[in-house]
């Protein structure tokens, strides 16, 4: 048996505790849609306001004298949009719900990577109030900055047209050809194209708005924000489901399934024991039923590997379904032609003599003791059609010894066993309830192992050891409670009485 139990895959851990897994995928993709939603996220509104380059010669007081100054114009307006001048504004829209502090809690505005726009995140209540929010803050920057621009622009005239009325003023009454008058001409008609240039100007510059992308509540931005939390839930939610049953599964040193029982034993599985209803497995009990085919195909495997001689059927634990195993493959190789002896080795648990109403028949403690003979504690089992099987109990209840298990005597008997019968099944205990039993294991041809679905690999390991240790040779396994139960079968037939 391989010491290593083989390390888990991330995929097989899954798939194993798969129903767990998706539980916690589902748990973690939940938290991540309510978090935003009880945090006041709400789904966030977005907008873009488009910026227009001022003009370089800065007839509005902006001078652009390279893109680095462009980009920190644009920075400036995306202060000046959570300035109180707009955001009283916005407020006055809304209807004066929302107080000074709680829209610039809610307001993000900042310049977008290109430095061209500005990027205008609304994190309000719900989405619906969002978008209001945010258009109305659009609406009032628009409005703002259009009032900033023709503040400036009509200072800048005030001072221009102040000059040419102290010019025309000075040269008036003057003579046509004198220096003043002169000079009077050229510098109105100068001022005269600034004051014309800077209402063009300001008339194509208005807002300094080039265009804006609305917040829409038909937008794609919460779809967007719920399949990015769908997402970032699902992808953190299977990360922590496979470390948790990878963690699991790599300390979990069960038997699963026939093919990890196949990983870590060189011997053969002779075969699979479907789970059955609990009347259908008491059933199982009673020699007269006929097998089951998984049992037939134990019994078929077993006369390949060993063919003849005494054979144990033991199990780590209790529970495990030894004794059903044995009474199965011994009704199933009499129905083959076999000359079949089952001997109950468990003295102490003695479930398959009262299975069988042999409780208080002479057996194998008779037999060790040299109370009885082999003939005299062997008993008939009628499975119908003329088909049977001999028994020998665990006989009477009485004091005995390790000895008396060890004697010669039960040697000689066991050898006769051997040679009167084409097949002997023992149902022998597990050596960590009976370790008095460990006599019989050097004395077989071979041994079967059950082994309980979701039983322990350690135990099994321990089992094996021990068998080794007393020179048993182990022939397969047999995993019971391996899957689904089939169709119910019919009516139970009655429990047939031996006879002597």
């Amino acid at each position: 048996m391989n010491d290593a139990h083989p390390a888990p895959t991330i995929f097989g851990a899954l798939w194993r505790y798969r129903w767990l897994s998706l539980a916690i995928v589902a748990v973690v993709v939940l938290i991540s849609l309510l978090v935003p939603l009880l945090a006041g996220d709400g789904r966030s509104a977005r907008a873009r306001i488009v910026l227009k380059a001022p003009d370089q010669s800065g007839v509005l007081g902006i001078e652009m004298a390279s893109e680095s100054s462009f980009l920190r114009y644009v920075k400036q307006r995306a202060l000046f949009v959570t300035s109180d001048r707009v955001l009283d504004d916005a407020r006055a829209r809304l209807g004066g719900v929302d107080s000074l502090l709680e829209l610039r809690g809610a307001i993000t505005a900042e310049a977008s990577s290109s430095g061209e726009s500005i990027e205008l995140n609304v994190d309000g209540p719900g989405l619906e109030r969002s978008v209001l929010i945010a258009n109305a803050v659009i609406a009032a920057y628009q409005d703002q900055s259009r009032a900033e621009v023709a503040a400036t622009t009509d200072k800048t005239l005030q001072t221009l047209i102040a000059q040419r009325t102290a010019i025309v003023a000075e040269a008036a009454g003057r003579p046509t050809a004198s220096p003043i008058s002169s000079a009077a001409g050229p510098t109105l008609s100068d001022l005269d194209k600034q004051i014309a240039r800077i209402k063009v100007v300001a008339a194509q510059f208005a807002d300094g708005v080039s265009f804006v992308d609305f917040a829409s509540p038909d937008g794609a931005s919460p779809w967007r924000d719920l399949l990015r939390d769908l997402a970032i839930g699902a992808a953190v939610g299977l990360m922590i489901a496979a470390a948790l049953a990878w963690f699991r599964a790599d300390r979990d040193h069960r038997v699963r399934d026939a093919d990890e029982l196949t990983r870590v034993v060189e011997e053969p599985v002779l075969g699979e024991i479907e789970t059955l209803p609990a009347q259908a497995s008491l059933a199982l009990r009673s020699p007269g039923v006929p097998p089951l085919r998984s049992y037939q195909l134990v019994a078929s495997g077993l006369r390949t590997t060993v063919g003849s001689g005494v054979v144990l059927v033991t199990g780590a634990s209790g529970g495990e379904g030894t004794t059903t195993t044995t009474l199965q493959i011994a009704g199933a190789a009499a129905r083959d032609g076999l000359q079949v002896l089952v001997v109950d080795a468990a003295i102490r648990s003695r479930d398959l003599s009262r299975i069988l109403g042999l409780s208080d028949w002479p057996g194998l403690t008779s037999i060790a003791t040299g109370a009885a003979s082999l003939a005299q504690s062997t008993h008939p089992v009628h499975l119908g059609d003329g088909i049977g099987f001999s028994v020998v109990p665990a006989g009477h209840e009485q004091r005995y010894s390790r000895e008396q298990l060890r004697s010669a005597l039960l040697q000689q008997v066991i050898a006769e066993m051997r040679t009167r019968y084409d097949l002997v099944l023992v149902d022998l205990p597990p050596l960590i309830s009976q370790p008095e039993t460990s006599s019989l294991i050097g004395v077989s041809d071979g041994v079967v192992v059950t082994v309980r679905r979701d039983g322990d690999l350690g135990s099994l390991r321990r089992l094996r050891e021990q068998l080794h240790l007393f020179g048993g040779t182990i022939t397969g396994y047999v995993l019971t409670f391996a899957g689904a139960a089939p169709v119910p079968r019919g009516a139970d037939p009655a429990t047939p009485q031996p006879t002597r």
